[in-house]
Formats: C-alpha cells, sequence, structure tokens
C-alpha cells in the first residue's frame, strides 16, 4: 500500500512539472524519491527524451535555464543550479554527489548595519556528448568540457577541458588523450 501511494505522488509532482510552463518534460523519464525540480524563469528547464534523475537530486533554474539532452542521467545527491544558462549534449552520465553551478558568490563586506550584501557572478556551462562525470566532481562557471570526456572523481573542473579526454585532479587537467 504505501509503494502505491509513493508511485501515485510521484505521478502528481510530474504532472504539476508538465503544467508549469517553465519545466518542459519529456514522455519517457525516470524521477527518484525526494528529487527537486524547480525554476522561476520562463526559460526554465528543458530534458530530452530517456532521462533519469535518481533520488534527492536537484535541478533548480533561479533566473537561469538548464537545457539537457537525450539519454542523460543524474545520480543520487546531485545537483545543477543555474543563475545564467547549463547546457548537457546527449548521453551525458553523471554520478552522485556531483555539483555542477554556473555562479560564484560576489561578497562585499560593509560598514552599514548589514554585514555584507551577496551578489553572484556567472557565466555559462556547456557539457558535451558522451561525457561521463565521475563521483563528487563540482564543476564550476564559465566552463566548457568536449564530447567524449571522462572527468575523474573527486575533481574541480575550473578550465575547459578539450574533446576526447580524460581529466582529474584539483583543479582539473587532461590526464590522458582518447584515440576515436
Amino acid at each position: 500500500m504505501f509503494k502505491y501511494l509513493k508511485a501515485i505522488r510521484k505521478k502528481i509532482y510530474i504532472n504539476k512539472l508538465r503544467k508549469n510552463g517553465n519545466v518542459r518534460l519529456p514522455v519517457n523519464l525516470t524521477i527518484g524519491e525526494f528529487c527537486m525540480i524547480s525554476s522561476s524563469t520562463n526559460e526554465g528547464i528543458t530534458i530530452g527524451e530517456n532521462f533519469q534523475l535518481s533520488d534527492f537530486a536537484q535541478l533548480l533554474s533561479w533566473n537561469g535555464s538548464i537545457i539537457i539532452g537525450s539519454h542523460c542521467s543524474i545520480n543520487s545527491f546531485s545537483k545543477i543550479v543555474s543563475l545564467d544558462r547549463i547546457t548537457l549534449g546527449n548521453n551525458v552520465v553523471i554520478a552522485s554527489y556531483v555539483s555542477i553551478l554556473d555562479h560564484d558568490h560576489d561578497i562585499a563586506f560593509m560598514n552599514d548595519p548589514v554585514l555584507f550584501r551577496q551578489k553572484y557572478k556567472t557565466a555559462q556551462i556547456q557539457i558535451g556528448n558522451n561525457v561521463w562525470i565521475g563521483d563528487k566532481v563540482t564543476i564550476l562557471k564559465g566552463v566548457t568540457i568536449g564530447d567524449n570526456v571522462v572527468v575523474a572523481a573527486n575533481s574541480v573542473v575550473t578550465k575547459n577541458l578539450p574533446s576526447n579526454t580524460v581529466a582529474g585532479g584539483i583543479p582539473a587537467k587532461v590526464l590522458k588523450q582518447i584515440n576515436m
């Protein structure tokens, strides 16, 4: 009975998202438990066919847009947060605990009663086709990742990664070329 109620709750959530013009979902998608998909803009979130979002994952578009290609999966506890624009190509696999953020906090300390005023610096992120992003990777603003790239677990991507490479480290650098 409990599984049946969970399934109904999930269908209601997906139907609400489909009615919201800011989130465009394909017919064939899988959404895990306790996921969050939210958009505050008209550009919002667009998701391609055969999409999988695992438990506790988040897609948040605050004044930005997220575009996800076909045959992509985002695993548990990963988050994509956009204040500008984040684009994922086709066949992108994102492992658990990955963070993709197209913004940094820009904090200025003031002498007035407010201790600090928080602003953001943003830059678009572009991830190509056939990309595998390992566990606990962080991808920061302004990065372009080419096609056919593997990003090793625990890496921090601060600069562009060319196509047909394996990259890793803090900060991430090209470790190996892939012959295609």
